[in-house]
């Protein structure tokens, strides 16, 4: 029925395979970019966009399409990977908070007190102390958005534990664990599946930020925030070095935006009585 739902969506099915593409040329794309991301060229230094080059070359002749498409690799590990470690962190946080009521006020202070940062800022602090690595984008990133994650995890497991079926479960003998693992976990699936997907859009705007600022990848290893930053000399000069990547950011965290909202529409319970 979720899947019927998001067939009948067409900007979710939009949203899916355009991330899907860029998934699949970030794994792939030693085989999908038409040349090496490091390969110098003095003699076509900002080139237009061309037949060869289709996003044109950067100050040193390389192949701006094809370093965009390495940097979606940077884009989508650092997206993944951030958000599986606010996950592993935020979800048994906010269950324990939610059903065990002498944590509450403990975990749910420690969340408003990192949510009285914005998230970059934290992400940016966080960076600057680890030191700039792909890796130390991943932590900085992931540690920011772990008090979203306790927040929406603690508030499904405050609304699942009053309803009946788990007090079925304390009734008929189950324990703790039980009723956390196998009756409120399960049915808060579907609501951090859709956190997810609002989350890895910020992850992937937050390692461009921190890259473009020094703190997230760092050249020659190809990124789309490092574009970014190569770009501003030539602004003026090669327009395209800063338009496409920019667009890149655009259109993937668009997608994944237009996916996360059919996700919500199609594991919305509400939707099943219509």
């Amino acid at each position: 029925m979720t899947v019927r739902r998001i067939l009948r969506n067409p900007l979710a099915m939009l949203g899916l395979v355009v991330v899907f593409v860029a998934t699949v040329a970030a794994l792939l794309a030693e085989f999908v970019a038409p040349f090496p991301f490091d390969q110098v060229n003095f003699s076509e230094p900002l080139r237009p966009p061309s037949g060869t080059h289709i996003f044109g070359t950067d100050s040193i002749g390389r192949d701006q399409l094809s370093r965009a498409i390495f940097g979606l690799r940077a884009s989508v590990t650092v997206g993944l990977l951030s958000v599986a470690l606010s996950l592993a962190v935020g979800v048994p946080l906010g269950l324990l908070a939610g059903f065990y009521g002498f944590l509450d006020p403990l975990v749910s202070r420690l969340t408003d007190t990192a949510l009285a940062f914005p998230f970059l800022v934290l992400a940016v602090g966080l960076a600057a102390i680890l030191g700039p690595s792909l890796s130390t984008a991943v932590i900085a990133i992931g540690i920011a958005q772990i008090p979203a994650v306790v927040r929406v995890m603690r508030s499904e497991t405050l609304r699942l534990r009053g309803m009946d079926f788990v007090a079925a479960a304390v009734a008929g003998g189950a324990g703790d664990a039980t009723v956390l693992l196998r009756h409120i976990l399960p049915n808060a699936v579907s609501a951090l599946i859709v956190q997810a997907t609002v989350a890895i859009p910020g992850a992937i705007i937050g390692e461009a930020v921190l890259s473009f600022l020094g703190l997230g990848v760092r050249p020659p290893t190809p990124s789309l925030g490092v574009m970014l930053a190569d770009a501003q000399t030539f602004v003026r000069d090669g327009p395209w070095m800063a338009v496409f990547p920019g667009l890149t950011i655009v259109v993937l965290t668009l997608a994944l935006n237009l996916l996360g909202d059919g996700l919500r529409d199609a594991l919305d319970p509400r939707e099943s009585r219509r």
